[in-house]
């Protein structure tokens, strides 16, 4: 999903990305090829880019899937980022989910790896381990509950008003 009309006007992708516990609140990360040179073999959140005509939670839905193998529910709206690297810019929304099944094998090629950690064990990841250190303050935000609810986000059609 790109926004933009104009050359004024910057075009910037949107991604999303999953705080995702299991019953034991372990969290899931995973490393990955790293074509946009921000991973350099990290650990990170699951998720990715928003397809076209495709919602936030159905992306981060869709994400999961792709790179875990497992289904989840959205349970809430951790944060909304707005990132830079160069000359691009892109907007992060991160949600928490609760893990439901095993559903198949991860699907997503460029998936190096992915594994769960126990709660200090992440929280105790160097910051050279991890994407970027306010993955832990997400993190933090998910445990204690502290997100907004799905409600909070919504599609307005000002066409049909």
């Amino acid at each position: 999903m790109k926004v933009g009309k104009n050359k004024q006007e910057p075009n910037r992708d949107f991604f999303v990305g999953v705080v995702l516990f299991d019953n034991l609140d372990r969290i899931y990360l995973i490393k990955e090829e790293d074509k946009n040179k921000i991973g350099k073999d990290r650990w990170n959140l699951p998720g990715g880019s928003i397809d076209e005509n495709e919602g936030f939670v159905e992306a981060a839905l869709r994400e999961v899937r792709e790179e875990t193998g497992y289904s989840c529910r959205i349970d809430s709206l951790l944060g909304c980022y707005l990132c830079k690297k160069e000359d691009r810019s892109w907007i992060y929304v991160v949600f928490r989910a609760t893990l439901n099944k095993k559903v198949g094998r991860r699907t997503d090629p460029g998936i190096k790896t992915g594994r769960w950690f126990e709660r200090e064990e992440f929280l105790h990841l160097s910051s050279d381990k991890i994407v970027h250190p306010d993955m832990q303050l997400v993190y933090n935000i998910a445990i204690e509950n502290r997100g907004l609810p799905l409600d909070s986000i919504k599609f307005i059609d000002y066409d049909i008003q």
